[in-house]
């Protein structure tokens, strides 16, 4: 039951345009970061060059803090979901178990939250 949760709601984030506008946004300014100097994301690099591990650590610390307020859209929205149609209620009165149920939603959106990671690691690899 756990897999048709989580099946069901990644193919709906999946086809989301909110979650690929935002990937391309962080993906976009991620490249920015890596590439000139005009775009400064957690503060100025100095001489230290834009691949460095501490620099990578210091973009990717300030993304993470800054897709935050994202990953909150997209978890909260498949919970809010079934309650803006009206179905939760038919939904928690059938024979299925609530824990596969919020935990497939939850790893659902949690993966697709991974995939605007990735695209911020994949700009940044491309920056340079």
């Amino acid at each position: 039951m756990l897999r048709e949760f989580f099946k069901f709601e990644l193919g709906i984030q999946l086809r989301q345009p909110l979650l690929w506008v935002c990937a391309l946004i962080f993906g976009a300014l991620a490249f920015g970061a890596t590439t000139t100097d005009a775009i400064q994301i957690g503060g100025s690099i100095g001489n230290v060059n834009r691949n460095a591990p501490v620099v990578v650590a210091q973009l990717l610390g300030v993304f993470s803090l800054m897709s935050m307020f994202v990953v909150t859209i997209f978890i909260a929205g498949s919970v809010l979901r079934d309650g803006d149609v009206g179905i939760s209620d038919m939904l928690f009165a059938t024979p299925m178990k609530k824990h596969d149920y919020l935990v497939g939603r939850f790893l659902a959106g949690l993966l697709a939250c991974m995939v605007i990671f990735a695209v911020i690691v994949a700009g940044m690899m491309l920056g340079p």
